[in-house]
């Protein structure tokens, strides 16, 4: 299912190019990956940051990643772009756990044509549609388990955490997407503090032991194993793991893309 829905993509493409605003430039490999129209569009698509001082009136991607607290802003500066709420689309999109500020996201969401959270929380209300790195091909071929044992660690959220000597450590700085992936492969039981750390993992079939930082970790579909800084190596056996989620999210993203491509088509006007 998933090649068609690409290949849907990229007909629907040929008709219609677009803005994808994500964090494009970070200095994170996950924010940088979480852009959905450089797997579904790739060759009719201009990738955008949060900071632009123009936008476009093109259809617009808004996502994927945690983008909540730009959403408003952007809201603003697309409607005297001329945008039509029918050519927008929010992708992915981190959000406050339900039960914070459920009034406003249901406010934003609403000035969507499509509207998706990666927070599964949000489920039942909100079309649920995990982050749209799953779609790299590099998850296709990762490398093999080498280490029982992996840290992958976000890149300023680092002080307190317990390092242990022979214990292969890697952050999310890392400019290489395929390195990253390898190296969090390449372990049996994965420890991050990363949501894309535990998202990849996951996405392989990694265990996972979370040190959260903030309550974004508590928003996935299948929750880690959860540590604190200074005492994750008493979790280790505890790690919590679930067979790939690879397939299956492929499936949700190519769905919301299909959707998508439906509302892209130029509309008649016999």
């Amino acid at each position: 299912m998933r090649n068609n829905s690409i290949k849907d993509a990229d007909r629907a493409s040929n008709e219609c190019r677009l803005i994808n605003l994500f964090h494009c430039y970070a200095d994170n490999i996950g924010d940088r990956m979480c852009g959905p129209a450089q797997y579904f569009w790739p060759d009719k698509f201009e990738p955008s940051s949060f900071n632009r001082p123009v936008i476009s009136p093109l259809p617009t991607i808004l996502g994927g990643g945690q983008i909540f607290g730009q959403i408003a802003t952007t809201l603003r500066r697309i409607e005297k772009r001329g945008i039509s709420p029918s050519q927008m689309f929010a992708w992915g999109v981190g959000l406050p756990r339900k039960g914070r500020n459920d009034t406003k996201v249901r406010e934003v969401s609403n000035q969507f044509s499509r509207f998706s959270t990666r927070n599964y929380e949000w489920k039942d209300e909100l079309e649920f549609v995990p982050c749209a790195s799953c779609m790299s091909p590099l998850f296709d071929r990762p490398a093999a388990v080498e280490h029982e044992i992996v840290l992958y660690l976000h890149r300023k959220k680092l002080p307190d955490i317990e390092k242990v000597s022979g214990i292969p450590t890697m952050t999310n700085a890392q400019t290489d997407p395929k390195v990253a992936i390898d190296f969090i492969s390449s372990g049996e039981t994965v420890v991050t503090n990363s949501y894309h750390g535990v998202y990849w993992a996951q996405l392989l079939g990694r265990k996972v032991v979370c040190i959260p930082y903030n309550e974004k970790f508590q928003t996935f579909q299948h929750s880690p194993t959860y540590a604190q800084p200074d005492d994750w190596m008493r979790n280790l056996k505890l790690a919590k793991w679930t067979n790939s989620l690879l397939e299956e999210y492929r499936a949700l993203n190519s769905d919301f893309a299909s959707g998508v491509n439906e509302l892209l088509q130029p509309q008649s006007t016999s």
